[in-house]
């Protein structure tokens, strides 16, 4: 008896290890158990953003990533790499779970699992004004022998390899590599290359601090950053992160945070970046100081401050509008009295005064308004005082629109200068559009500003993230 439950046994456990042996956990099981999420991420040295006065940069999939981790119970694990190649490297190899940063379907097919869209994007062709111009097509590219400056960050545009594969690598175009935007940038600039290929975000935010470059050409039409999953897994980790992507569309998070990340990006045309770019070099050197002295004191931002001073008076101390507001950061006269402000024109009195303004404002908002929308509406009431700010909230709220979130009250405040609604309200009739703009401009100049005058505390502090503002809002 006894032999036979050794027998027993031992076939069991045979069958144990042969299962063991052949067991391959799933994607999402494997990840659910080591509780830990690893994250191939390509670095791009323009994928921060500044969203309120009081933390530091986000990097837009980086939160994606961190609710995601959340959502799995796991922690997440950040592997910076500087280029597509890298990151898949490291899903062939096994070492990540997954890789993001900007990153697009791969041309050369090298049997990565493509996951869902994270948001669609726009190759560009672009130029630097006064070396050269645009294009009306590739084959121009080739006619003129075209030097073409590409990164290993972003896969090349399928249109531009066409080309150089029907072209014999390349005889009468030259692509020319570079690390990053940067570099590339300058090698525009200084005519190494005649274009360059750059997304329409980097665009956007390269644009801000190199106003000469120019649009020369659309790649592709629209293509969509995705992430990518190591080959020769299951689809669970795939289809558990577009659940999690569809319930963030379906809610409003999505919607929310890319606001947040890029919803400044278009505010301002080349003529804002030229007119900015000439008040900058004229007249912010002077004033620099004093910014960065009365924002310690305060415990602000100094590039936060300059924005705010730019949209109320273009760094003009003598600066006087219509309505009778004056100074740096035009202040009315009755609330230059209530802080003390005795020469408004004085430029150390008046940005003091701005900044103790803007800090009340904060204050004075309800408690249930987190960052960064308390930001803004806190610039709003700064521009059109605090009550017409509490109308907006009050009319989105009865219109079930939440009143914590800029995104919804900026839709109700241009509506306080139509009778049948600023009759509705408390403090009545109100410029409503006014301050729209104003927080928006302010939001754009500071991303600019921020951009131009980096500082140490910028740095990305690794895998730490700045989520005081959750996803589920």
């Amino acid at each position: 008896m006894r032999r036979i439950e050794i027998g027993v046994f031992t076939g069991l456990l045979s069958m144990i290890f042969v299962w063991a042996w052949h067991y391959t956990p799933s994607a999402l099981n494997l990840a659910l158990f080591k509780q830990e999420l690893h994250v191939a991420l390509v670095s791009h040295p323009h994928d921060h953003t500044f969203t309120d006065l009081g933390n530091g940069p986000e990097h837009f999939e980086l939160v994606l990533l961190s609710g995601l981790a959340d959502r799995l119970g796991a922690r997440l694990e950040v592997h910076r790499v500087s280029g597509p190649r890298e990151a898949y490297r490291l899903l062939r190899a096994g070492r990540v779970d997954l890789a993001a940063g900007l990153l697009t379907v791969p041309g050369d097919d090298p049997g990565l699992t493509i996951g869902p869209e994270i948001l669609p994007i726009q190759k560009q062709l672009v130029h630097w004004h006064g070396n050269g111009s645009g294009v009306g097509s590739l084959e121009e590219l080739v006619q003129q022998g075209a030097r073409i400056g590409v990164t290993s960050i972003l896969a090349l545009p399928k249109a531009l390899a066409a080309v150089r594969e029907h072209n014999g690598d390349g005889r009468g175009m030259e692509l020319i590599q570079y690390a990053d935007g940067p570099q590339l940038v300058t090698a525009l600039r200084s005519g190494t290359v005649d274009y360059a290929v750059l997304t329409s975000i980097e665009l956007s935010r390269l644009q801000r601090v190199h106003p000469a470059l120019r649009a020369s050409l659309e790649l592709d039409g629209e293509t969509p950053v995705v992430w990518l999953f190591p080959p020769r897994r299951d689809r669970s980790l795939v289809d558990s992160v577009q659940d999690y992507l569809e319930a963030l569309r379906a809610g409003r998070e999505f919607e929310l945070l890319f606001d947040r990340h890029f919803g400044h990006l278009e505010v301002h045309d080349l003529v804002d970046v030229i007119s900015f770019t000439r008040f900058m070099q004229e007249r912010l050197g002077p004033l620099r100081p004093l910014f960065e002295e009365i924002a310690q004191e305060h415990g602000l931002d100094w590039r936060f401050l300059a924005a705010v001073s730019y949209q109320e008076s273009h760094w003009d101390p003598g600066a006087v509008s219509p309505t009778g507001v004056r100074g740096l950061m035009m202040l009315t006269n009755a609330t230059a009295r209530s802080l003390g402000v005795s020469d408004r024109t004085d430029p150390r009195q008046s940005v003091e005064g701005g900044a103790r303004y803007m800090l009340q404002m904060l204050q004075r908002l309800p408690e249930e308004i987190s960052e960064p929308d308390r930001t803004w509406m806190a610039l709003a009431s700064y521009n059109v005082g605090l009550g017409h700010l509490l109308d907006a909230r009050h009319l989105t709220e009865a219109d079930g629109g939440d009143p914590n979130l800029w995104l919804d009250v900026m839709d109700w405040l241009p509506r306080l200068a139509q009778r049948e609604w600023h009759e509705q309200t408390r403090y009545g009739y109100a410029r409503g559009w006014e301050p729209v703009t104003y927080v928006q401009n302010i939001r754009s100049y500071y991303d600019w500003l921020v951009q131009l005058f980096p500082e140490p505390a910028d740095r990305d502090p690794g895998t730490r993230l700045y989520l005081s503002t959750p996803l589920s809002l």
